[in-house]
């Protein structure tokens, strides 16, 4: 009964309104929308796109259609109703949903130009995990790794560190990384307060301290394989460097950078590369695990030696990207091979994202440096992997940061930061890529509420996707963070 009782409701809505803007004018001005969902490609599963109209109205009505159902939803704040949105969603599967506005301004209804939605056939994955944290540059404050399921507003913490921060001890988490979009197999670093590297595996969790004999620093950058019980991590000696002129007030660079390679089961670190005149940092295994990618500054490529003060060269620091073959039942490494050369167009590349169908690879490309958050030039690059051409990603790029990045499973959906709106807060866009290997215009994650974009004073950082929500609590990872740690060993 509840699907008809559903209709019959619409049917009276649509007879009772549409006379109020019947013969409506067509509208002189542009119709303003927040977030712009106008003729975007949106995933067969995603949320409703609520959104505002900023148009000056007295009154707003919307008429959103898809199949052969119509409803008429009153604004100027549009908030769809998520049963009937996933039904139109189902109905409307690669054909397009559309949206006509309309105001009344000084006594008289006007009809803006319509818009639409194109539903693709393809889903996204269920979750999307993702790091909040303010925009600064010492203090960790409240952090929290949080998991948003994709098709509704419902969000979790998988963990957060007010749990165990205090005024004074405060404990900064980062680097979570999944295995193959496996919800509850991950890892991430929890640092200074009760510090280590928290792996969850196998329905167990473990704390592990890593810094032995010669290691220049804690794992930092992670990577699972996704079939094996082994992570690829880059050590890095990392620096910040205040900066009194421009828009960009800090710049964070490596000092030195190794690879290696971690064994989940045995507890054992083994270098993947290790090269004093080389920054080695960012790796990433491709979809068959048969190839590690990742990024690498060559010193003398700008004058730079293993005693050079970097500080003093930042904006001459580029890399590149490079890629390794990897023999699973063997574990060896094969020689180094260089996939992007950017330094020869004085750019710099770093944070490669194979896609999982092993077609693509994206990369986070700025003039120099390898932490683009900060750095506006700082855009998204498209590698094809077949035949070696890259080129800038200009469809879903934009006049400010654009940073991390990662591939939805099935490799048609991007979910990448940026800063476009205000400069200051990165937030999570998503953008549809076809199989002729182009991108979409992307779309602002959708919120129950637009406006909590404007109040939420956090960054989104390293959005992540699964395929499920995950089963642990932040109770039981708090279990794991006061434990004591498992002290990794470092094969010589």
């Amino acid at each position: 009964m509840k699907p008809f009782i559903i209709s019959l409701l619409v049917l009276i809505t649509i007879s009772c309104s549409s006379p109020r803007y019947h013969g409506a004018e067509k509208a002189a001005d542009r119709l303003e929308l927040y977030p712009d969902y106008a003729d975007i490609i949106i995933p067969c599963n995603i949320a409703p796109i609520n959104f505002d109209v900023l148009s000056v109205a007295d009154r707003c009505y919307v008429e959103m259609s898809g199949g052969d159902k119509t409803f008429i939803l009153r604004g100027p704040k549009v908030r769809i109703p998520e049963r009937i949105w996933h039904k139109m969603l189902a109905e409307a599967k690669g054909s397009r949903i559309s949206f006509k506005v309309f105001v009344k301004r000084d006594d008289k209804w006007l009809q803006y130009d319509s818009f639409t939605c194109t539903v693709a056939q393809e889903s996204i994955d269920s979750y999307l995990t993702y790091r909040l944290i303010e925009p600064g540059y010492s203090n960790y404050g409240y952090l929290v790794l949080r998991q948003r399921d994709l098709s509704s507003f419902k969000e979790r913490d998988l963990y957060n560190n007010a749990l165990v921060s205090e005024r004074v001890e405060q404990q900064c988490i980062n680097c979570h990384s999944f295995r193959n979009y496996n919800p509850d197999t991950f890892q991430f670093h929890a640092r200074h307060t009760d510090g280590g590297t928290i792996i969850v595996t196998g329905g167990k969790g473990t704390k592990i301290k890593f810094m032995t004999g010669d290691m220049i620093s804690n794992p930092v950058y992670p990577s699972w394989h996704p079939q094996e019980n082994l992570i690829a991590y880059s050590l890095n000696s990392t620096s910040q460097l205040f900066i009194a002129k421009g828009n960009q007030k800090v710049e964070v660079y490596d000092t030195k950078s190794d690879l290696v390679l971690y064994d989940v089961y045995t507890e054992e670190t083994d270098y993947i590369v290790r090269d004093s005149l080389s920054l080695e940092t960012f790796p990433y295994w491709s979809a068959d695990g048969k190839t590690l990618f990742y990024a690498s500054a060559y010193l003398p490529d700008f004058g730079a030696g293993p005693s050079t003060d970097l500080s003093m060269i930042t904006e001459k620091i580029r890399y590149n990207i490079w890629s390794i073959g990897f023999n699973p039942q063997t574990r060896e490494f094969g020689t180094p091979t260089l996939v992007f050369d950017a330094e020869s167009d004085s750019l710099s590349a770093v944070t490669p994202r194979p896609s999982p169908d092993g077609r693509y690879l994206l990369s986070g490309v700025g003039s120099y440096g390898s932490f683009h958050v900060w750095h506006e030039s700082g855009d998204i690059y498209l590698t094809d992997l077949e035949t070696g051409i890259t080129r800038p990603l200009d469809e879903i790029n934009s006049p400010r940061a654009e940073s991390f990045k990662s591939w939805s499973s099935n490799s048609r959906w991007i979910a990448f930061t940026s800063r476009r709106d205000d400069g200051s807060y990165t937030r999570i866009y998503l953008a549809y890529f076809d199989l002729e290997g182009n991108a979409h215009k992307p779309f602002l994650l959708p919120q129950r509420d637009p406006d909590q974009n404007h109040r939420l004073f956090k960054s989104y950082n390293v959005p992540e996707f699964t395929t499920d929500k995950s089963s642990w609590t932040p109770k039981r990872i708090e279990m794991i963070i006061h434990s004591d740690p498992h002290q990794a060993t470092l094969i010589k």
